[in-house]
């Protein structure tokens, strides 16, 4: 596809990056981390491996290309979430297998293919090193799945970029807004009682189900908001429940688990009221003893303006690259790009893959969109640093 790309390093490095193992939880993305920095110091590229916490770590790749230019960051994960079932899956999933011209294996699409396809394009920048001026970064970070601890470190210290790409699967749209995670913990106490009296008792189980009954109509109320134009309505959804601790006890607790998505511009603290405001009115009807609704994650939401330089360079590339007129895309999952905008610094989410692989069974991306993917990239560092 392009005579800039080296095809064979790009697919044997995502294939390898596939093998090693990044499950988040617990985390473990030191090997992965170093075995990238590793490859790109082999290239001439100044690559570092910045340890986090027990095997937790991000590789920092620096492409340096004059003084006095920009600095354009590439940033994409290396934790995947875990592999799940082993019977669910066709193909070994830390295999790495290629078949058909995909790329088979836990990590494929979200988004180990992101950071092959990034780090060919820095391979192929170090050719065209005298067509650009400033710096090319890399990083390759630990921990998106979770608490984006691999992200913040970077931002930490290295502060603000002037353009940033976030790889995750996008079909290779180019997405300028994407919605937020707010997970919160409801938390509802009764009283406890012999299960042969009931009338005794307060049962925390009987008050969680009246309480989901109302986020039931609370999430049809969302579902007729006008929404965002790019990501579409935020919902809400309760994921997890758990309560009782014997079977003949009326229970005195039930912890209920929320997953509220965002839309640019909602705060986590204006989407809490609501769930607050329920639980108050509960324990006016003495439905419950005790209520609280905390906070567990919250992980931004972000839009940035179409006509930013780094929108316009990305919506250029893929429209030369695939032949088509691309246009702004809003994607429904939350990225690291929330918090880098959140630092200062304007990006696009792009990369190769479909979210609906993404976190199932038998993950993979096609071989054709890493190397489009890499050919993207190389034509946005080239009209953004190009000298």
């Amino acid at each position: 596809m392009s005579n800039h790309i080296d095809r064979e390093f790009l697919v044997s490095l995502a294939s390898a990056l596939v093998r090693i193992n990044t499950e988040n939880p617990p985390g473990r993305e030191l090997e992965a981390a170093s075995f990238l920095a590793e490859r790109l110091a082999d290239l001439g590229i100044k690559s570092t491996v910045d340890r986090l916490d027990g095997a937790r770590a991000n590789a920092v790749c620096i492409l340096e290309a004059g003084e006095g230019g920009p600095t354009l960051l590439f940033n994409s994960h290396l934790d995947t979430v875990p592999v799940g079932e082993r019977d669910g899956w066709q193909v070994e999933p830390l295999g790495g297998y290629i078949k058909d011209g995909r790329l088979y294996g836990r990590g494929s699409a979200d988004a180990k293919g992101s950071i092959a396809a990034m780090a060919a394009s820095l391979k192929a920048l170090v050719d065209a090193r005298d067509r650009i001026r400033g710096r090319v970064v890399l990083a390759a970070v630990a921990d998106e799945e979770v608490a984006s601890k691999g992200t913040k470190a970077l931002l930490s210290k290295h502060g603000r970029f002037d353009f940033a790409v976030v790889g995750e699967p996008t079909g290779l749209r180019v997405c300028t807004a994407h919605k937020g995670r707010l997970e919160l913990r409801v938390r509802i106490r009764g009283r406890p009682a012999h299960a042969s009296m009931p009338q005794e008792g307060v049962n925390a189980i009987l008050a969680a189900a009246f309480y989901c009954s109302e986020l039931e109509r609370m999430a049809d109320s969302l579902s007729r908001v006008e929404g965002h134009p790019l990501v579409g309505k935020p919902t809400l959804a309760v994921t997890m429940i758990s309560g009782g601790i014997k079977p003949n006890v009326i229970p005195d607790e039930c912890v209920l688990t929320i997953d509220r998505r965002l839309i640019p511009g909602e705060t986590p603290e204006e989407a809490k009221i609501p769930f607050e405001e329920l639980a108050s009115k509960m324990m006016a009807e003495g439905r419950c003893t005790e209520f609280s609704v905390s906070i567990v994650q919250y992980h931004r939401a972000t839009e940035v303006n179409p006509s930013e330089p780094i929108a316009r360079a990305a919506l250029e590339a893929v429209s030369k690259v695939l032949k088509v007129k691309a246009e702004p895309y809003g994607l429904p999952a939350y990225t690291d790009l929330g918090w880098i905008v959140a630092a200062g610094t304007p990006g696009v989410v792009l990369g190769p893959g479909e979210l609906s692989q993404a976190h199932a069974y038998n993950e993979s991306v096609a071989i054709s969109e890493l190397e489009a993917a890499a050919e993207i990239y190389y034509r946005i560092a080239l009209s953004l640093l190009g000298s």
